[in-house]
């Protein structure tokens, strides 16, 4: 019987070691393989031969992946394979260790790696079946939007319904403290994760599918990708009628979007790292909305907001792709069946693919497993559709809202809403001191 290794690459998400503990579930009850190895930081553990024994770990351990968020337990990487001398060395590796199966967790440049050893391996003779895991917060690995309200190829992917969770519980929160202290800070700014694509910024509009709560989304795809200081001026007129209309405003903004220089780093792939640059977009928003741009002769901030007070703003960061307090049970559950269905994949002889989820059209929830072939998904990205961001650019339509609807889990929570039933006034009207023009 061969052995196995497991890697994982690219950023975490909350649910990833779910899809372990389901490969490697799978892969125990078949009986058919000899030991499970993980590779110690991806691809890298592979190519400097730590290989972690999975199969000396107590079962405990094993049942604990379920409830243990991010990729610390065997690592990830973000090493892009750019030479033959890497291929050559991974299956020296994996002839050493009799490695009949690779896994490999991950996005688009993940499943282009799976891709690359799957090739060689077959070049070199060697017997090795290569399976893909999908995984991704930004939804990215995937095909287009199909007439059925369904998305070709993976119509999800595992890591998303959570994030999306923790987003929308976040703007509950957020409004809470907005209309707290909104004579103060009436804007709040709120940058969140998602490089080019708008499906976490979208998210927000799960805390609030009836529109009830003054609420911007501004997503990559909706702004110009040049005209930086043309975007800066549309969203803060769209602020300033959100002011106009409830004294208030939250702005959900993807990092991406194009508002000036960020001095971004990239990583091996050439992928921006906006968590790591020198600016971020929702601090160079509110330092366009407080006017520190255009200081008068006393070094004062010219506000470009129409009523009193600043904006602030906030950045959850990679929180977002770890919390495991926010997870959605349904992330979680598809998350482990779809590291199942890549193990049964893989012991059915199948090589050069990666597990799927595709749902069924309809208005009822309802997903199977599938495959597709590794060359179509590598260094695959999808687009968050045009037609689901609203005319006006600041928000997402209500096909959207019921696309992501389920993927959250059980329902948001309630908080309390007092009806604002005054006690008639017995005084002379009066203006605060400080609010005297």
């Amino acid at each position: 019987m061969k052995n196995v290794v497991i890697a994982q690459s690219g950023g975490p998400t909350s649910v990833i070691n779910n899809s372990l503990r389901g490969v490697i579930d799978e892969l125990n009850l078949s009986k058919k393989i000899n030991k499970i190895y993980g590779a110690k930081m991806g691809i890298l553990g592979v190519l400097k031969e730590e290989l972690i024994d999975i199969s000396a770990q107590d079962p405990h351990q094993i049942a604990l992946l379920a409830e243990t968020p991010s990729a610390g337990t065997i690592g990830s990487c973000r090493y892009k394979i750019k030479s033959d001398e890497d291929l050559a060395r991974i299956v020296e590796v994996f002839k050493k260790h009799e490695i009949g199966y690779f896994f490999y967790c991950g996005g688009g440049d993940s499943m282009d790696t799976a891709n690359k050893v799957s090739k060689l391996a077959q070049k070199e003779n060697l017997e090795l079946i290569c399976t893909g895991i999908p995984k991704t917060i930004d939804n990215d690995v995937g095909g287009p939007l199909q007439a059925d309200g369904t998305f070709a190829v993976c119509d999800h992917d595992p890591g998303y319904g959570s994030v999306a969770r923790n987003l929308a519980i976040n703007i509950l929160e957020a409004n809470e403290e907005n209309k707290a202290s909104y004579t103060s800070d009436p804007v709040l700014v709120i940058g969140v994760m998602g490089r080019k694509i708008g499906f976490i910024p979208a998210a927000a509009r799960l805390a609030d599918p009836e529109r009830k709560i003054p609420l911007l989304i501004i997503l990559p795809e909706a702004l110009s990708k040049d005209d930086y200081l043309g975007n800066l001026e549309f969203i803060t007129e769209k602020v300033n009628k959100k002011l106009k209309d409830f004294g208030r405003c939250i702005v959900v903004i993807g990092e991406g979007v194009e508002l000036g220089d960020l001095g971004v780093l990239k990583d091996s792939f050439g992928h921006a790292q906006f968590s790591a640059s020198e600016r971020t977009v929702e601090q160079l928003l509110i330092n366009y909305l407080n006017g520190t741009d255009k200081k008068d002769e006393k070094g004062q901030a010219q506000s470009r907001l129409i009523v009193r007070g600043i904006a602030r703003s906030e950045r959850p960061g990679t929180r977002q792709r770890r919390e495991i307090a926010y997870v959605s049970e349904v992330d979680k559950e598809e998350a482990y069946q779809v590291g199942v269905y890549a193990a049964q994949i893989a012991l059915a002889g199948e090589n050069g693919f990666m597990s799927t989820i595709s749902r069924k059209p309809g208005g009822i929830y309802k997903i199977t497993y599938d495959k597709i072939p590794l060359d179509i998904v590598a260094n695959s990205e999808r687009k968050f559709p045009q037609e689901w961001i609203s005319a006006d650019k600041v928000d997402v339509t209500d096909d959207f809202v019921e696309w992501a609807l389920p993927l959250i889990g059980s329902p948001l929570p309630q908080f309390t809403r007092f009806k604002e039933v005054y006690v008639s006034k017995k005084c002379r009207e009066y203006v605060p001191v400080g609010y005297r023009t």
